[in-house]
Parts: structure tokens; C-alpha cells; sequence
């Protein structure tokens, strides 16, 4: 997966704060029910993704105005040719215009560093800024809390903007924590189900010959990208392009694409049925919020 830049601290904290919705869309799929029960709530579309984002944003806006400060809403995709590749970058296209992805991140904290947000946040004394990240996300990390699939326990603040807009979105901040950051965990979930199956490491050993023999020697594409985006100066970028693109065509050219592919679908759909319970919750309090999300939206477009 390509890491999200630090574009500025209070879109930073926001991104984190809002990781959930962006996570949502891997999880648009339903399983199958050939029996005739009641199929589970619908997902939301991308667009509807996009609205309730949006939405969100704005909430967040008008709260954090109301309390002083200033707020720039951020957008649900950072930039357009962000891309996620969470086993290893599979299309050679994309590959060949942006290497590992390391312009877009370079782009993104430039941005952050000239834009509006990070110079207001820049103005702020230290005092002002701690304000603001309590306005923002809470005095204190608790309040809410959910058990992790990975293990241990999550927590977020029941006070703040961030989740002052989940109240008046979903009604119900608790729920909507507990069932959306459980969904955001259980990526992560699937992604290690993923890499421990027999049939990505088959795909996985074919990969590796094939771009060692390209010159790029690698155990695996992921640890690929991470050590090469460790590597800086003109000659470390230099290779990004080329490396990538080899990373990308031996994916395709040995299955390794196909591979996990398949892989997340079927295991995106068994983890799906194991966790029906949180994914029909959090569809749920998603459906039932578009009306007020189209009312916020329309609100601020013609204000």
C-alpha cells in the first residue's frame, strides 16, 4: 500500500481520524446467500462514499469554526492518480508514469507545506495548536473503544469535531466507531490471509525469479517498494521507474496478479460472512445517512 504523505498536521489528523471511510469501498462487494435468507443491507456505492466524506468534512468545517479555528476539508482520494496496491504494484502503465508512487507523495507534502491549512497551522503558537488538535479529535483518546481483530483495543475520543460529525451523520458515534474501525482492521486482516495462502506463495516464488532475473532481485513486492522508497538521492529515484515497472510485469507475467486477485475477492467475501454482523451495522448507519449527508452538501453549496 502506498503511504499517505503528512500533508500538514491538521490534514494529517484529520486523514487519521477519518481512516474508516476511505477503507470502506474494499468492502462494497455482498456475499452470496443461494439459501433465501434476507440478503444483508446494501453497500454504499462509490459515489455515495464520496458524499458521505464530503459531508463529513464539512461538519467537521462548521464545528471547528464554531470553536475559533479554521479548517480546510480533505478530500477522500489525495490526488487523482493516488493508487493502493497492497500486494505489490501490478500495472505496468501506472508503474512506468509514477515508479513506486514517490512524486505523488513529494507532490502532496509540497502542497501541504504551501496550501492554506499547513500556513494557518504554521501561524498557530503551540498553545493554539494543541487547542486545535483537542477541538479537532478530542481532549483524550477514550471514550470510544472497540476490540481489534489484529488484537488489543482501539480507542478514539467521544468528544471532539471528528466525532460530533459521526453523531450527527450516524446518529449513534459508538456504533458507527465500533463497526467502521472493525471493517478498517479487517483489511488487514485479509491482506495477511492473502500472504499466507499456498497458492500466493507458489505465485509469489515464480515472481521473484522472474524479477531477479530482470535485475531486481526480491523476496516479495511489497518489501520490494518499502526499501526502495527508504533509498534517496537522484541515483536511489533513478531506479524507481524501472524497478517498479519490472515489479509490475513479472506480477502479470507469472500469475501473481491473477493470484491475488482471486485470492482477495474469495477471502474478501469469507471474511465478509464471518463479520456479517458489522458489516450489515455499518452499511446500515451508511445507507440511513445519505439524506442528511445530500442536506449538508446542498446547504454548503448554496451558502
Amino acid at each position: 500500500m502506498l503511504t499517505t504523505a503528512r500533508r500538514g498536521w491538521i490534514a494529517a489528523a484529520s486523514l487519521a481520524a477519518c481512516g474508516a471511510l476511505l477503507t470502506v469501498a474494499a468492502w462494497t462487494g455482498l456475499p452470496r446467500d443461494d439459501a433465501g435468507r434476507r440478503a444483508p443491507v446494501r453497500a454504499v456505492d462509490t459515489a455515495e462514499l464520496e458524499l458521505l466524506h464530503t459531508a463529513g468534512e464539512l461538519l467537521v468545517q462548521d464545528c471547528m469554526r464554531a470553536q475559533g479555528f479554521s479548517y480546510w476539508p480533505v478530500p477522500r482520494v489525495p490526488h487523482p492518480d493516488y493508487r493502493d496496491f497492497p500486494y505489490g504494484v501490478d500495472d505496468a502503465d501506472w508503474a512506468r508514469g509514477h515508479g513506486f508512487g514517490r512524486g505523488i507523495e513529494r507532490l502532496l507534502d509540497e502542497q501541504a507545506a504551501s496550501g492554506p491549512a499547513g500556513q494557518y497551522v504554521r501561524g498557530l503558537s503551540d498553545g493554539q495548536r494543541d487547542a486545535m488538535g483537542a477541538a479537532l479529535l478530542g481532549p483524550e483518546s477514550k471514550g470510544l473503544e472497540v476490540r481489534s481483530p489484529l488484537g488489543g483495543t482501539l480507542s478514539h475520543s467521544d468528544r471532539g469535531c471528528v466525532t460530533e460529525s459521526w453523531r450527527t451523520l450516524y446518529g449513534d458515534a459508538r456504533a458507527w466507531y465500533s463497526s467502521s474501525e472493525t471493517a478498517n482492521q479487517l483489511t488487514a486482516v485479509r491482506t495477511g490471509r492473502v500472504n499466507q495462502d499456498p497458492a500466493f506463495g507458489r505465485a509469489l516464488a515464480a515472481w521473484s525469479e522472474c524479477v531477479g532475473g530482470r535485475g531486481f532481485p526480491a523476496a516479495h513486492p511489497v518489501r520490494q517498494r518499502e526499501e526502495q522508497l527508504a533509498r534517496t538521492g537522484p541515483g536511489a529515484e533513478a531506479q524507481d521507474v524501472p524497478m517498479a515497472t519490472a515489479q509490475a510485469e513479472c506480477a502479470r507475467s507469472t500469475g501473481l496478479a491473477d493470484t491475488t486477485r482471486d485470492l482477495h475477492e474469495r477471502l474478501s467475501e469469507r471474511i465478509r460472512a464471518e463479520n456479517g454482523a458489522v458489516f450489515d451495522a455499518m452499511r446500515r448507519m451508511q445507507v440511513a445517512a445519505l439524506p442528511t449527508a445530500r442536506d449538508v452538501v446542498a446547504r454548503h453549496s448554496g451558502s
